[in-house]
């Protein structure tokens, strides 16, 4: 609904068909001499009161003032998004206020006071209603799922910077009289108004959803080509868990030479926040990860993740050589360094290339990455528990020492 409000408003806003009301202006009394050490020429003076004041009140199809108060309606649904909205509604109090001034100086003000003040406010209208909507789209574009949404977030933008172009050439020209060409910037600043507008409304669902923990560390609705990548691969249509559920998470991280890598996995909604947190601070630890890719990467296949020693989330399976479903098909639990850390059950253990990590004494263990091994003194092991992650190597009828799962609430 915000959205909504907010479109409707920049179409009044953004629009400006008028019609000539009855309301006559009172008489205009020509200046005598200079006013304020200036000479008021008389060509200035006919272009203000013929080009944008007229000798009748105009009245707007689409009234500013409307528009300004549901752009205030909407921002004020978003404000606990993100507090910037605070200075729309500001902005969009003082455009509200310039557009209504703009029709009544010729009520209280007369003279070349009146000139100058119709060309200062003349001025400042356009400039307010472009800062207003410049505030509230960038904001928009910061809230509504950049990853996802990233295509329609550029066709906004572009499409409201014609009509940014189209509008200041028609100030030029109405204040010149050159109303032929001016049709022109019309017809654009209509179409382009109207395919900006058509874009913002496709934000509404991705309103809210873009989150961001910190530089490098945020979390989005799955974008349409990692969901046509992971279709049929990671994820099948089923009855547990819908891909609106699911969140694609970037995070950083340290490599095993110690190089920054950008990583990405999908979790479920309810801990991308959480998981966010947890690899941020491995982070600053500078917590070496070998890779951290999706497991489509390996056609979905598990096993080839685990061998390569990938770190890995989401993956619509069920628990290897069992018929319940796992807590990955749920976007619940994250492998760390799998190869290294080994799922070890009575009847074998996976990966199967991680035989030398059975043995999990660091002395003992002949593994090249060894102390990579996460064990209770590990930090990983500490900072996924402080998260709300209980880890597979605590339970008893197995050991799954890369596995971190979500408490159930």
């Amino acid at each position: 609904m915000a959205i909504f409000l907010i479109a409707i408003g920049l179409l009044f806003t953004g629009l400006d068909f008028h019609l000539v009301s009855g309301i006559q202006y009172p008489t205009y009394v020509k200046p005598q001499g200079e006013f304020l050490g200036t000479d008021m020429q008389e060509g200035i003076q006919q272009n203000v009161r013929g080009y944008i004041l007229g000798d009748s009140m105009q009245i707007d199809i689409f009234p500013d003032i409307i528009g300004c108060i549901l752009i205030i309606i909407g921002v004020s649904m978003l404000v606990k998004h993100n507090k910037k909205y605070l200075s729309c509604l500001l902005l969009a109090v003082i455009s509200g206020m310039l557009s209504l001034a703009l029709r009544i100086v010729p009520f209280y003000i007369n003279s070349a006071a009146q000139i100058v003040t119709t060309l200062a406010i003349f001025t400042l209208v356009p400039v307010f209603e472009i800062w207003m909507e410049y505030t509230v789209i960038y904001i928009t574009v910061g809230i509504s799922d950049d990853m996802a949404n990233r295509g329609t977030n550029r066709r906004m933008q572009f499409c409201w910077w014609i009509t940014v172009f189209a509008r200041i050439f028609m100030a030029c020209l109405t204040f010149s009289g050159l109303f032929g060409v001016k049709h022109w910037y019309e017809a654009a600043l209509f179409l382009f108004t109207l395919l900006y507008l058509y874009q913002l409304l496709q934000t509404r669902k991705y309103v809210g959803v873009y989150k961001v923990y910190k530089e490098g560390f945020n979390s989005a609705v799955v974008p349409d080509y990692i969901q046509e990548k992971m279709r049929g691969v990671s994820f099948h249509e089923n009855r547990d868990i819908s891909m609106d559920e699911l969140r694609y998470t970037r995070v950083l991280y340290y490599d095993f030479n110690r190089q920054v890598q950008e990583g990405e996995l999908i979790v479920h909604k309810n801990i991308a926040w959480q998981t966010m947190r947890a690899f941020y601070q491995l982070y600053k630890f500078e917590y070496p990860i070998e890779k951290i890719r999706l497991v489509d990467e390996y056609e979905g296949d598990d096993e080839l993740s685990m061998e390569d020693n990938n770190t890995s989330a989401f993956n619509y399976r069920k628990v290897e050589g069992k018929e319940e479903l796992s807590r990955h098909a749920l976007g619940l639990a994250i492998d760390i360094n799998p190869k290294i850390n080994p799922y070890v059950r009575e009847d074998g253990f996976f990966p199967k290339n991680a035989s030398e990590y059975l043995e999990r004494d660091v002395e003992k263990c002949t593994g090249e990455h060894k102390e990579k091994m996460i064990h209770k003194q590990d930090i990983a092991y500490r900072i996924f528990r402080r998260n709300g992650f209980e880890w597979g190597g605590d339970w008893s009828h197995a050991k799954d020492y890369q596995h971190f799962v979500a408490k159930k609430k």
